[in-house]
């Protein structure tokens, strides 16, 4: 079977993964995330095991002799025992990878019928795994591996402050901000960005929240859409899943699955995180550098990619952010600046997210 105008030839890889002859059945495309990838799922005739496989299409130009990303990243967190997707097959000349279904349960549905409350023992196993890909996942990395050779620097913090001025501030919400003002508001980033950056770093996910665990049997957790994934501070995955723009988390279980997280590091990573007194207010820059360049991803989605659909995520990212300067004065002269630009892009997120 040829999956439609991709000219990809299904039935031959699937014969190569079987070792015999298979055809499929249905091969429906998966919603997918915020990437340039195309997913599909590939249903296979009956006694097939498994039942169905994912079909991940990449548009990424690999030079040769180099090792795509993804299989780089998949190879250091299997090595950790982390759990992530199997790979069935990679056929570099189509652009696709063969990988396990691991079913369409992500831990936002979850929450979704079940409340956050009710997903707590999901978020402690994620809390679990994070652990583990700061701990285990960094100590696999060699000088193979390519999060090694990527760090969360002020460089690449810098350049996601700038994606949120150009994607959201002027492409999305057509706010006239002047250089100047723009310039100010960096000045007041830059050093906790800095204060960010001079951390220890371990392997980070670089994208991990509710959208990218997905749950498997209704209680194994699987991380998928970490191809990213390079060095960073300590900070900055658990920022992303306790500060999530898909879901709001109550404060008193954000502080629980916090300390959980210092519960369950050994030493050198409690190290990596400084003064526990200041692990507050760290975990809430990491938050503030996150969802600012969360809602400039959001803001270049729809615009540049026309899919509308991400706008309604800005509210709750700014949401998120006010209660951060809320809780900090340190970031009062930042809010100042700040606030009526966030207001403007989440009256109108919330404008044509509607509408």
């Amino acid at each position: 079977m040829t999956l439609g105008a991709t000219g990809l030839q299904v039935d031959a890889a699937l014969g190569s993964i079987f070792r015999r002859p298979v055809s499929a059945l249905d091969i429906v495309e998966l919603a997918g995330d915020a990437s340039t990838r195309r997913y599909f799922r590939i249903h296979l005739p009956p006694g097939t095991s498994p039942s169905s496989v994912i079909l991940m299409r990449y548009p990424d130009d690999v030079p040769g002799g180099e090792e795509l990303p993804f299989l780089n990243v998949h190879r250091y967190l299997t090595s950790a025992k982390l759990p992530v997707p199997a790979v069935l097959a990679h056929f570099p000349e189509e652009k696709t990878l063969y990988l396990e279904d691991l079913g369409d349960t992500m831990i936002e549905d979850r929450v979704k019928d079940a409340g956050a409350e009710g997903c707590r023992a999901l978020y402690e196993r994620c809390i679990d795994i994070l652990v583990r890909l700061q701990s285990d996942g960094t100590r696999a990395l060699d000088r193979f591996a390519i999060p090694a050779k990527l760090a969360f620097d002020v460089d690449k913090f810098a350049w996601e402050i700038d994606f949120f001025f150009e994607h959201a501030v002027r492409g999305f919400g057509g706010i006239p901000l002047s250089g100047r003002d723009e310039r100010a508001i960096e000045e007041l980033l830059l050093p906790h960005l800095e204060r960010l950056a001079a951390l220890p770093r371990v392997l980070a996910h670089r994208d991990l929240h509710s959208r990218n665990v997905m749950v498997r049997r209704d209680i194994d957790l699987v991380l998928i859409d970490f191809q990213d994934a390079r060095m960073g501070n300590v900070y900055y995955d658990l920022a992303s899943l306790l500060r999530d723009s898909y879901v709001t988390l109550p404060e008193t279980l954000e502080a629980d699955l916090a300390y959980a997280w210092r519960h369950a590091a050994p030493a050198s990573l409690r190290r990596a995180a400084g003064d526990a007194s200041a692990s507050g207010f760290l975990l809430d820059l990491a938050a503030l550098q996150r969802n600012i360049k969360g809602i400039g991803t959001f803001g270049n989605q729809a615009v540049a990619r026309g899919k509308r659909g991400y706008l309604r995520f800005i509210p709750p990212t700014v949401a998120h952010l006010e209660r951060n300067f809320g809780r900090n004065p340190e970031l009062r002269p930042l809010a100042s600046r700040l606030r009526p630009i966030l207001a403007a892009l989440s009256e109108k997120a919330s404008g044509e997210a509607s509408s």
